[in-house]
């Protein structure tokens, strides 16, 4: 829709334009009348006369003659004759000419007329003084969607407008009808209800006398450009919105950024700087930028400008208000068609709180989250710094004893707290600029600049442990709390951050391994440590691999040495060191946490291969398994059992699960209750190691275990310690007193055998009677051959 036009600044005075347009039109008039004329001559030269118009030249050439006949009557005939034939003639000839002239003339007019209104694209129309239409051309009833021109006429050509567009167009009636041309613009509906936009001109058409006997109106169609420059109009107020609101500034400089050509106004929400200034000084935007970013912004500004490349930049401003935002620019040449560089358009925007996100996320991302000490990540970007700078420095990984206990006993919460305190305590004890990170868990590490004085590093980690023992505990709730170091020296002890931290981690064990509350360094660990260090990193392959197995050791009566059970024992089947001992793996999985997965696959495949055992005959024979502090504290322990039992068909009663003293120690209460979970089931309980713990006697009255297993260091003294035999045989006694059967182990002589069935203990094992060993070899043992081959009869008996 095209807009009207705007009002001009200065009226201009009405007398003065009304001579000047008097003045023009009578210029144009005398110009139209030339051209008019010179048209119709030339087109009047080469027509022909019409018939009707030859008889009408003779006929009034008759007519000539004979009035002219008449008129010389005294005349002798023959010069009556000759006169009238002359005047005949004559006259034919001038009635012929003007005839011939006045139809050329029409013809040269409709001719005119005809091929104006081809070559006029505009809606012509011919008004009656009264505002009708008299007639439309045939584009003009095109233009307004009729059917033909008849269909318009008689209509009245004010109704075709409303509101402020009517208003216009009686006006530009009015001004016609006084005999002055006048135009407007506005917009009206087509015979089919389509609004389209018209730029009009009423013409007065006057008579001899100087009225207005009609009005030509041209009316040109100017809906697409209407619609063009609302579109354009909008998409400028657009662009003008979006450069005041949005934060990014759109600029086009010369092609060696030398002159700024244009700005946006987002320029001083980003910059504060007016585009008015970058106008009058191009360069006012780089006097902002920070000095360090300056020369790295140059660099890449001649890069854009000489190797014809797009390119970004993110640097620093400091703005006229002091406030410090940083900023991100992409360029873009503009090239000709010779490929030179004309000009340079690009963007800016702020990126501050994108920056601030980044920082953000970076500090996160090296930080630790509970305690705020720099994360095993930081710590090793650290290391890796000081390497490639061949800075000296030391290492210590610290790690807290037992830590596990404490955070099963406090709860979580209270452990993380001390965690904290930790944390507090390792930071004031150290120099300002030490490095400390929580690696993860209770693991801290500490590196130490410039200091590889074993002595002072000694000192210093001692001071550690004493911090430790006493700002820790300050508050005397609080647990007693120790931890082990670990301590490797660069370059001593490797030139690469990853052999650093290991040398410090087998440093740390052998501090474990050494009794725990002390420190050692990195040339101090012994090799076995390396091994445990090796194991403990195998540990999570292990089970996937099928690495580990069960051996089986029998459990005899003593009397028949018939076999009433046997115990479950895993063993780890190392693929490069063999056959490992439980005592080099167990405290491990234990200490990982391992040891719930690890022990769940011991249930199921004791089960399983007990399974096999009662199809092959022994239906009655028993199976021993024993579960750790750890697997007593999962939740899971009581649905395992009972899956496994379910998913092998083995009744409850032919499983016992055997507990030392120090696992029911640690958390009675909920001991207590997987216990009597358990009992539901219908396994039966194993007191392990009994008369080792402080409170052997109450856990048989709290837990009502169904066996007590007497620790082998009570079975070693039998026969040459009359106390221990005095304690064994009271326990024996007490304990069926209490309706508990008792199991004897590390029986190795004969002697030891006799003294306990003399006592009257329910069952035995040892060494002297069966060694652990796989299913495969337990069957076919001299002693066990009998007992398998006969069935067990007793030991699963309720």
């Amino acid at each position: 829709m095209r807009p009207k036009a705007a009002p001009c600044p200065k009226k201009p005075n009405p007398l003065e334009s009304q001579v000047d347009n008097d003045a023009h039109a009578n210029g144009w008039s005398a110009r139209n009348q030339q051209f008019l004329s010179y048209f119709l001559s030339r087109f009047g030269q080469r027509r022909t006369i019409p018939v009707t118009s030859v008889l009408i030249a003779i006929s009034a050439g008759v007519g000539i003659g004979a009035v002219v006949h008449h008129a010389v009557s005294e005349a002798a005939m023959t010069v009556r004759l000759v006169l009238s034939m002359v005047a005949g003639v004559a006259g034919l000839a001038v009635v012929r000419r003007k005839l011939a002239f006045d139809y050329a003339q029409q013809s040269a007019a409709t001719a005119l007329a005809g091929g104006l209104l081809h070559a006029n694209r505009d809606c012509l129309k011919v008004l009656a003084t009264d505002g009708k239409m008299l007639r439309v051309s045939e584009h003009g009833a095109m233009l307004m969607e009729a059917e033909s021109p008849e269909q318009l006429a008689g209509a009245d050509w004010l109704d075709f407008w409303t509101g402020e567009d009517r208003t216009a167009a009686e006006q530009a009636l009015a001004g016609a009808l006084s005999g002055k041309s006048a135009s407007f613009t506005g917009s009206c509906a087509t015979t089919k209800g389509r609004i389209k936009w018209w730029n009009s001109t009423l013409t007065p058409v006057t008579g001899d006398d100087g009225a207005v006997a009609a009005l030509l109106c041209a009316s040109e169609d100017v809906t697409q450009q209407s619609e063009l420059l609302k579109t354009l109009r909008e998409r400028d107020e657009l662009m003008h919105e979006m450069e005041l609101h949005v934060r990014l500034v759109f600029y086009s400089y010369s092609s060696h950024f030398e002159r700024c050509h244009h700005v946006s106004a987002g320029v001083e929400s980003v910059f504060g700087l007016t585009p008015e200034e970058l106008s009058n000084r191009p360069s006012a935007w780089l006097e902002l930028v920070v000095p360090e970013d300056l020369e790295p912004l140059l660099a890449e500004m001649r890069r854009i400008a000489t190797e014809v490349a797009e390119g970004r930049c993110e640097y620093r401003i400091r703005r006229p208000d002091g406030c410090v935002r940083w900023i991100r620019s992409t360029a873009y040449p503009v090239c000709d068609s010779s490929a030179n560089v004309v000009r340079i358009v690009g963007v800016s925007e702020d990126i501050t709180l994108e920056q601030e996100r980044l920082a953000a996320l970076e500090h996160l991302a090296h930080t630790d989250g509970l305690t705020g000490l720099a994360n095993r990540s930081a710590l090793i970007r650290h290391m890796k710094t000081l390497c490639r700078q061949n800075v000296a420095f030391a290492l210590m990984f610290v790690d807290l004893d037992r830590f596990k206990v404490l955070n099963d006993t406090l709860g979580h919460t209270a452990a993380d707290r001390l965690l904290q305190d930790i944390a507090r305590v390792i930071q004031g004890a150290l120099p300002p600029d030490a490095c400390v990170a929580r690696l993860g868990g209770d693991e801290f590490a500490v590196i130490v600049k410039g200091d590889s004085d074993k002595v002072s590093l000694a000192t210093l980690a001692q001071s550690l442990l004493n911090l430790f023992s006493s700002d820790v505990r300050k508050d005397h709730a609080a647990p007693f709390v120790t931890a082990s170091i670990g301590i490797s020296i660069f370059p001593e002890h490797g030139r690469e951050h990853d052999a650093l931290l290991t040398s410090a981690d087998i440093a740390m064990y052998a501090a474990k391994k050494g009794g725990r509350n002390g420190f050692r360094f990195a040339d101090e660990a012994s090799s076995d440590v390396l091994g445990d260090f090796e194991l403990e990193r195998n540990l999570p392959t292990a089970l996937a691999s099928n690495q580990f197995v069960l051996h089986f050791q029998g459990i005899h009566e003593p009397a028949s040495l018939a076999v009433k059970g046997v115990e479950a024992l895993v063993r780890w089947n190392h693929p490069a060191r063999g056959l490992v001992a439980p005592g080099s793996f167990i405290p491990i999985l234990e200490e990982s946490g391992f040891i719930v997965e690890v022990g769940a696959w011991v249930v199921d495949a004791a089960l399983a291969q007990l399974a096999v055992w009662q199809a092959a005959g022994s239906k009655e024979l028993s199976m021993s398994v024993n579960v750790s502090a750890r697997q007593l504290r999962d939740d899971a322990l009581v649905a395992i059992v009972d899956q496994a039992l379910r998913k092998h068909r083995v009744p409850p009663r032919c499983l016992q699960i055997e507990l030392t003293e120090s696992a029911l120690m640690e958390n009675p209460t909920l001991a207590q209750a997987t216990l009597m979970a358990l009992k539901r089931v219908g396994v039966r309980i194993a007191i392990d190691d009994f008369g080792t713990g402080y409170s052997s006697l109450r856990y048989l009255a709290d837990f009502s275990p169904d066996i007590v297993k007497i620790d082998l260091s009570f079975t070693a003294r039998l026969g040459r310690d009359a106390a221990a035999t005095s304690i064994v045989r009271g326990i024996i006694q007490m304990s069926h007193e209490l309706g508990i059967e008792v199991t004897a182990e590390g029986v190795e002589t004969n002697q030891q055998l006799h003294a306990l069935r003399d006592a009257g203990c329910d069952y035995v094992q040892g060494y002297f009677l069966t060694k652990p060993t796989n299913a495969g070899n337990l069957v076919h043992c001299e002693s066990f051959a009998p007992a398998f081959a006969a069935g067990a009869t007793s030991s699963c008996s309720d």
